[in-house]
């Protein structure tokens, strides 16, 4: 552990090693792998056990987080996994997940120098969505405002058109991933939970390109229904799984033959897994293209 202020509520205190995308969704990734084992986009030749973690929260904000933790695990992402055509409901505790994603996503990238090249205006508003999100986070105010949550349940994807990455239904029903996206008309965090993308908005100039997205302060439902998202944004999708298809294919001999001996070893295991079955949607849209 380490001591220092807490990225939080600013207190004094000893750190706690902090999640920034919840222990849940990388135990959930690994149990239904079929093989145990995690690789994670950036560092493909290296075997995983968990996620990105910072010395950022005292032990009392690390249990603020991990209380809508609990109830976004427990009443949405598994049931949301056994049966994806459910209506699940929700009250004020998904707001705060949300957010609680969204302001880990966003410290992250200020805190570690990627935003430099960004405009001087875009930092700002970054900032003051930090302090917002920070202040619903502490109990101090009771949404975001301006700075809205939204929440996008993903799942197999049934037929394509154009140029889609062969292995989108790997990366739309399991990826594990995040961004701070920065575009003419928003700046948005982005958070991609397995089955769900959480989008923390920092600034959007035409909000009416998103419905049904919303996530509401008090309460709502997520069903089965249709969306209406800006064009772009599928493409950045289409983006996302073709880059993790890229670094994919830099695996090394070496681990390629690990690979393949870890999953003879646990054939059994891995078939009739959700890693198996995202595999096996890729395989009935694109054939052995999605092999490759």
């Amino acid at each position: 552990m380490e001591n220092g202020p807490c990225l939080l509520c600013n207190k004094e205190s000893e750190l706690q090693l902090s999640h920034i995308i919840p222990s849940f969704v990388f135990r959930w990734l690994r149990e239904s792998a079929g093989n145990g084992h995690l690789r994670m986009g950036t560092q493909p030749n290296l075997r995983a056990q968990d996620g990105l973690k910072r010395y950022w929260l005292c032990s009392s904000c690390e249990g603020i987080f991990s209380q809508s933790e609990r109830y976004f695990a427990n009443h949405i992402f598994y049931p949301y996994l056994k049966n994806s055509s459910s209506r699940f409901n929700y009250d004020s505790w998904l707001i705060h997940f949300c957010t609680s994603i969204s302001w880990r996503v966003l410290c992250f990238f200020l805190t570690e120098g990627h935003v430099a090249s960004y405009p001087s205006a875009a930092i700002e508003q970054m900032k003051k969505a930090e302090i917002i999100w920070r202040e619903h986070l502490l109990g101090e105010r009771l949404h975001p405002g301006p700075h809205q949550q939204h929440l996008l349940p993903m799942d197999q994807v049934a037929s394509v058109q154009g140029k889609i990455a062969p292995n989108i239904n790997r990366y739309l029903m399991r990826a594990i991933d995040i961004d701070l996206c920065h575009s003419h008309q928003s700046i948005f965090t982005y958070a991609k939970l397995g089955r769900f993308i959480i989008l923390g908005f920092i600034s959007e100039s035409t909000p009416n390109r998103w419905r049904d997205t919303k996530v509401n302060a008090k309460n709502g439902t997520i069903e089965p229904k249709s969306y209406t998202l800006p064009a772009a944004f599928g493409d950045y999708i289409n983006h996302k799984a073709q880059r993790i298809s890229i670094l994919l294919g830099e695996i090394s001999e070496k681990q390629k033959r690990k690979i393949d001996a870890s999953f003879r070893k646990n054939i059994d295991n891995y078939i009739g897994s959700d890693a198996h079955k995202a595999m096996v949607a890729d395989i009935e849209l694109f054939g052995e293209t999605a092999l490759k």
